[in-house]
């Protein structure tokens, strides 16, 4: 029960909130414990393998006592961001408005000097928490784009090497 009185103050009458996590991380024994009630179900840690076990199979919507609603979803195997920029632009469009006026075209926001977005977070323009929500998501953003330049990278390396193999194959038939 430790932390459940903090986590139901945090949820707001009218807020939907989605329960989101890898299989059996206790998501649906979350949920339970907030409604006070075993309504979803749930598994015992499995002794062979010390976690928990896949057992929700459908997105179910919870509205709790205080109002607030709660979406308890399967499992899953990653949670991130995906190629497309479009929803870091539309949420940080300030933030991407304000890069343009830095000094150096690379500015990561950091520590440079003439970075116009740390100029606005010390003139009080922008929040800290907000500066913060930005730079995790570009660095999300950014591990993204490096794992799908590594994934093409890794293709391209085992397309040349198939096609090495069926030209060196052909050699040796004839």
């Amino acid at each position: 029960g430790y932390g459940l009185f903090e986590i139901n103050n945090l949820i707001n009458k009218g807020k939907t909130y989605c329960l989101l996590g890898s299989s059996g991380v206790g998501k649906s024994t979350l949920l339970n414990k907030l409604l006070g009630q075993e309504l979803m179900k749930t598994d015992d840690v499995s002794d062979k393998i010390d976690r928990g076990k896949h057992v929700t199979s459908h997105r179910e919507l919870i509205i709790l006592e205080n109002g607030g609603i709660l979406i308890d979803n399967p499992g899953l195997r990653q949670v991130g961001i995906t190629s497309n920029v479009a929803g870091i632009e539309s949420t940080f469009e300030e933030f991407i408005l304000l890069s343009e006026k830095c000094k150096f075209k690379d500015c990561k926001h950091k520590d440079e000097i003439g970075c116009a977005i740390l100029e606005a977070i010390k003139a009080g323009d922008l929040s800290t928490e907000s500066y913060e929500n930005f730079q995790k998501m570009e660095k999300e953003r950014s591990f993204f784009e490096s794992t799908v330049a590594q994934r093409k990278k890794k293709q391209r390396k085992m397309s040349k090497l198939i096609r090495k193999v069926v030209k060196q194959k052909k050699k040796d038939k004839y």
